[in-house]
């Protein structure tokens, strides 16, 4: 069987080289040229407590959890497959949820991320 790479090299060049760097150019130009997306913060503001933060979190998980039980509960009455189709909801509100309080959890971590130039500041129980 023949040999399925080519074994060819670029016309007009110093072979993979001259590809490879010309590749890397282009890559460079291409990712230069391309706009950064501005992340936009979840504007949480300067008075959200953590028991806010907490309850936020808290109520997305258990509502998740409860939408699918409910449907799952109304697909039961509907098709009379009691208990199954809530089982399987409800298991997957709570994966929901779970991945909900994961999102929301790294929005907020984000939007009160601490900027890298501020200057540590000392411990109270640090004694110098």
């Amino acid at each position: 069987m023949a040999n399925p790479r080519d074994t060819k090299s670029p016309e007009g060049g110093d072979g993979d080289r001259s590809a490879t760097g010309d590749l890397a150019a282009r890559i460079a130009r291409a990712k230069a040229a391309r706009p950064q997306p501005i992340a936009q913060p979840v504007d949480v503001g300067p008075g959200v407590s953590a028991a806010n933060r907490a309850f936020r979190l808290a109520s997305e998980f258990v509502a998740a959890i409860i939408v699918g039980a409910g449907i799952g509960y109304g697909i039961d009455a509907l098709f009379g497959t009691r208990p199954w189709a809530m089982v399987i909801l409800l298991l997957l509100g709570f994966a929901a949820g779970v991945v909900n309080v994961v999102r929301s959890s790294a929005e907020l971590n984000a939007a009160t991320a601490v900027p890298p130039d501020t200057p540590a500041a000392p411990d109270d129980d640090d004694d110098d």
